[in-house]
């Protein structure tokens, strides 16, 4: 199964390659996130029930959309495990632009500052 992420708004959309990512994880730096930030930065809509059957030693993927803004691209249900688990914090690959722009399919650089402009707003 291909893994993607996708965000967008009425500007257009971007969506990450996830499984590219993950194949070149070792050359990306890893970080620790704030759980209780990343929760309230990152809406849940998934299932607790798998979320509790994940591997949270396993980094999530945390891309910097701009200079003020991070966005969680893969690991959701690891950070709900965390959350349930009383976890303070978590660690995450972090992309900045020039790593991550290269897995963004179809990547338009208008598009992506017109949606990261606007993203969350």
């Amino acid at each position: 199964m291909e893994q993607k992420y996708q965000i967008g708004n009425e500007y257009g959309s971007i969506v990450w390659d996830i499984e590219a990512i993950l194949h070149d994880t070792e050359q990306f730096a890893t970080k620790d996130f704030s759980v209780e930030k990343l929760v309230s930065e990152n809406r849940f809509n998934g299932n607790i029930e798998y979320a509790m059957t994940t591997d949270i030693t396993e980094p999530l993927i945390i891309v910097q959309l701009n200079e003020a803004q991070d966005k969680l691209i893969d690991g959701n249900h690891r950070l709900q495990k965390c959350v349930k688990e009383g976890k303070k914090a978590v660690t995450a690959y972090y992309l900045i632009f020039d790593q991550h722009s290269k897995y963004i399919i179809d990547f338009d650089s208008d598009t992506y500052w017109k949606v990261v402009k606007h993203w969350g707003k």
